[in-house]
């Protein structure tokens, strides 16, 4: 059984009330082969911080250069996939 790499996309912006529950549910899943896609989109808060603590190599931060609307950064986000 091949198992394909599947791509979480989390856009976020001034996330960090919930982000701590969000990227260990990710990390918590039986299903291992994932890269998290995580596009902060210009927070001010301390959402990077909380990404670089879970310090796994299948978490990948990106920062949007201006703050976008969500469908755009979601577009942005998913050619980094």
């Amino acid at each position: 059984m091949i198992n394909n790499l599947i791509s979480v996309i989390v856009n976020c912006h001034n996330g960090e009330k919930y982000l701590h529950k969000c990227l260990s549910s990710i990390k918590n899943q039986t299903y291992k082969n994932f890269e998290v896609i995580f596009f902060d989109n210009c927070s001010t808060d301390k959402s990077k911080e909380i990404l670089q603590n879970f310090e796994d190599e299948r978490f990948k931060y990106f920062k949007n250069e201006n703050f976008s609307n969500l469908s755009k950064a979601r577009n942005k986000a998913i050619k980094k996939a």
